[in-house]
């Protein structure tokens, strides 16, 4: 499918495909940029004209390849200068822009070139050419030395029209703060949302939406963003535009509603799941629940509130079907009970809002794990204690402060701001950030968060769940609710010890409780041997109850194994993961792969192929493969990341090459640095604030490796306070 044209848009989306428009082109006798069936500009090849000149005497020639020595020289001895125009009126400049020449861009600009002379076959300006080919330092350069960004090329499209047919969110970043109307139109009343929503580039749509463009804009023939959506299809966009507001009937100046134009497109499956997702009917009209009340399955609060305490009454449920009846029949009724009971829960959700549409993405797992502790808590007092308080009072007291430690850092894990980075409170700090961004050349994914408007920190990692930028970033845990990160990560790290502890001293009274329980007088075993039947039948429900806690203990034991790992390493769950998908053995990523796929691991850790490829900023339209029962609770127990985290551990000790990590400083100082922080373990603690390397630091403002950090706190001690730049470094 091709973009709408100004000549051609009378046709879309009836029938015929429309035209693509030309992008912004110029021909010169060097070699003239032209359109490709794939709606990008290059190069012909050169076809030496009659009177071709020596390369070093064609200032053109020079331009496209960037030569600044032989172009200064030609300037200086007045055979050209930075104005010079051929016959069709492009420039130099054009030819250095185009072609990313930055340096060339800058001594032509500062020789007198004109930044707003307009050349070529669409009379486009160089900020233009430069745009096409999305080359944002050569952009910026141009727009912060006089280029106009209101301009229109001889095609009606201005700059940022031009930026959106490529997609990329940083470029348009930069032309929106030029103050560039977000609804401007092209010739035939296309705005940029209508463009990048029929370009399939949610993060553009999304952007231009945060932004205030008009969702319901029409242009020329009625056509709306959602309109032109649906003629690419794109799920993603259209169930944005439909969040924002979208008017799911406007119809077009044919009469043709979006459900219309969705099924002449053969994008009707995009259009019903949008509609589905958002809480519509196939029709467009929002779903009505036949129950009083219903507005409440529309409200968080009472969803969160109602999925975290759900688990309480499906636990009780399930304990007393297997404690109360023949296992033959408790172990089949509980399984029906357990599918149905979430069935039922899966069901409501599709009334929710679309980012609740999913048991995962509700406290559903944490509480799981509360009612798992109630549950506990609530046996141990009315039956293990009474059993065992004068033949072990030391398991009991033991098992009371675990049980209490977990409760309490269980609960502020769960409730506690795990480090966000602050966001910026106005547009002109969101520039300012962006222009000293582009002034250190660091203004792309790895230093910037289009979601968050906000320079990121090194550590840090924007969280999807909870539409957040954390400092220090270690995953998102589906048992918590929450992220673990700078301000909640010792917090997590000291639960998940308490509940290994209580866990245990729980099991031993448990089985001394057990023995000690008379044996019944009649004992009818169907199944299980006559010996297990005995322990069984004493005390079911806490046999039932321990059962299910020794099950809990495999999956702790693994993360608690992890995260006492990556403590010693100075690493996070992130960094670990990420460094060993990129940097591990051929053997070692086939076994990951073939054990694991992703979470507390990588789905926690929210690791994608994001930034990797020419164009990161672009979304990918493919649909991820649909997970199967057992591979998501592999993610969810954190399996893939206790496999990854050993296989690292063997490969570090066989001597394999691993990327040095800039935030270790030894086993026992990384371990000082984590346990020894001076922030309280009871109660809050300042956002980002941690120790690394015994000193003082900040997650939520560090922008420099500590190896950089102290480079340039030597030189400033050596100069007696001044700094020096030093060469960027990455972090892990």
């Amino acid at each position: 499918m091709t973009a709408p044209s100004a000549s051609a848009s009378a046709e879309a989306p009836h029938g015929a495909a429309p035209t693509t428009p030309a992008l912004a082109n110029g021909k010169a006798s060097a070699a003239p940029p032209k359109v490709t069936g794939e709606n990008t500009v290059e190069l012909d090849k050169i076809a030496p004209p009659e009177d071709k000149l020596p390369l070093h005497e064609d200032i053109m020639q020079l331009a496209r390849l960037g030569e600044i020595g032989p172009i200064q020289t030609l300037c200086e001895t007045g055979k050209f200068n930075a104005r010079y125009k051929d016959q069709e009126g492009i420039t130099p400049l054009h030819w250095a822009a185009i072609n990313n020449h930055y340096a060339l861009c800058k001594y032509l600009v500062e020789s007198g070139a004109e930044v707003n002379a307009k050349g070529g076959e669409s009379v486009a300006t160089p900020t233009m050419w430069a745009a096409q080919r999305c080359h944002l330092y050569v952009v910026n350069l141009l727009l912060e030395n006089g280029a106009d960004p209101l301009l229109t090329d001889g095609q009606g499209y201005n700059m940022l029209h031009l930026a959106t047919f490529d997609g990329n969110v940083f470029l348009l970043l930069i032309l929106l703060h030029q103050n560039i109307p977000i609804d401007g139109p092209d010739p035939s009343g296309h705005s940029c949302l209508m463009w990048a929503a029929y370009k399939g580039y949610p993060a553009c749509v999304d952007l231009f939406l945060q932004w205030g463009a008009s969702v319901n804009g029409a242009d020329e023939n009625g056509f709306t963003a959602l309109h032109w959506a649906l003629v690419k299809g794109n799920p993603a966009c259209i169930q944005k535009l439909i969040e924002h507001g979208a008017d799911r009937f406007v119809e077009t100046n044919d009469g043709k509603p979006p459900a219309t134009v969705a099924q002449e497109m053969n994008s009707k499956g995009a259009w019903h799941r949008a509609l589905k997702e958002s809480g519509f009917n196939p029709d467009g009209t929002a779903k009505q629940l036949p129950l009083p009340y219903a507005s409440l399955l529309r409200s968080r609060v009472f969803l969160n509130r109602s999925f975290f305490l759900f688990p309480f009454f499906q636990m009780f449920i399930i304990f007393s079907v297997l404690s109360g009846m023949p296992i033959f029949a408790a172990v089949p009724i509980t399984i029906f009970l357990a599918y149905s009971l979430q069935w039922a829960a899966q069901q409501v959700l599709q009334w929710a809002p679309s980012d609740m549409q999913h048991l995962q993405r509700t406290p559903y797992l944490a509480g799981v794990f509360a009612a798992t502790l109630f549950w506990v808590g609530v046996r141990w007092f009315t039956t293990v204690l009474m059993a065992t308080y004068s033949s072990h009072p030391v398991f009991n007291l033991l098992f009371v402060f675990s049980y209490g430690l977990c409760a309490y850092f269980y609960t502020y894990s769960m409730i506690e701001d795990p480090g966000y980075v602050p966001k910026l409170g106005s547009r002109a700090q969101q520039k300012a950030v962006i222009d000293e961004l582009l002034s250190l050349w660091k203004f792309d994914d790895q230093n910037f968060c289009v979601s968050c408007m906000v320079r990121r920190p090194l550590r840090s990692k924007h969280c999807k769940r909870c539409g957040r930028c954390v400092a220090k970033h270690d995953h998102h845990c589906p048992w918590i609710h929450n992220c673990v990160g700078a301000n909640n990560q010792r917090h997590f790290l000291v639960y998940i010890i308490a509940l290994e502890a209580g866990m245990v001293f729980f099991i031993r009274l448990a089985i001394y409780h057990i023995q000690d329980f008379p044996q019944p007088k009649k004992t009818q075993c169907n199944i299980l041997s006559e010996s297990i039947c005995r322990y069984t039948l004493r005390d079911t429900f806490t046999v039932v109850v321990t059962i299910w806690t020794c099950l809990q203990m495999l999956w702790v034991t693994m993360l608690l194994a992890v995260q006492m790992v990556q403590v010693a390493r100075a690493q996070t769950t992130y960094e670990s993961m990420r460094g060993h998908m990129h940097h591990g053995t051929q053997a070692s990523q086939a076994i990951t792969s073939a054990l694991t796929t992703g979470s507390t691991s990588l789905e926690g850790a929210q690791l994608s192929n994001a930034g990797i490829g020419p164009n990161p900023t672009i979304p990918s339209d493919r649909h991820q493969h649909k997970e199967g029962c057992f591979s998501q609770w592999k993610k969810l127990l954190g399996f893939d990341t206790f496999v990854a985290t050993a296989i690292g551990g063997s490969e570090a000790g066989s001597g394999s090459r691993r990327r040095g990590n800039p935030y270790s400083r030894g086993i026992l100082t990384n371990c000082k640095d984590f346990w020894c922080d001076p922030a309280p373990y009871f109660g809050k603690r300042e956002t980002g604030a941690a120790m690394l390397d015994g000193e003082a630091v900040n997650y939520t403002r560090m922008y420099e490796t500590p190896s950089r950090m102290k480079l340039r706190r030597a030189r400033r001690d050596e100069d007696g306070g001044t700094y020096h730049s030093v060469g960027s470094e990455d972090a892990v």
